[in-house]
């Protein structure tokens, strides 16, 4: 009776360190490199990398461009909405989206003044 009491709980143990273990690997979805297209710029449809990471303490990102590299001033993803502020010292940027089917979608807008959609995928 007390080896199947010892075999049980090591059981359990085990089972808890593995569910653990696959809880800590789980990645945000939004998480990784996302090939993009902005629309209705002055300048016509711009190509834009996001790079798109999450740990513990919320999201962090870069974006790059044909104007340059900048990181992400804030992140937040909540219930399939993306929300990303971009503050480069001579310009505010907002871009908002949705994901849906593994693709985001939303609108820009450069100092609450321009604006436009985006678009992108992984």
């Amino acid at each position: 009776m007390r080896r199947f009491a010892v075999v049980s709980a090591l059981c359990i143990l085990a089972l808890g360190v593995t569910l653990y273990g696959q809880d800590k690997t789980k990645t945000s979805p939004i998480e990784g490199t996302w090939n993009c297209v902005a629309h209705g710029g002055e300048n016509g449809d711009v190509p834009f990398t996001l790079y798109l990471a999450h740990s513990s303490e919320g999201y962090t990102g870069t974006v790059s461009a044909p104007q340059g590299d900048t990181d992400l001033t804030t992140v937040t993803f909540k219930d399939n909405q993306l929300k990303i502020t971009i503050d480069t010292g001579d310009h505010n940027y907002t871009l908002n989206a949705t994901l849906d089917s593994g693709k985001l979608a939303g609108e820009w807008a450069a100092d609450s003044q321009k604006k436009g959609s985006w678009e992108g995928k992984k």
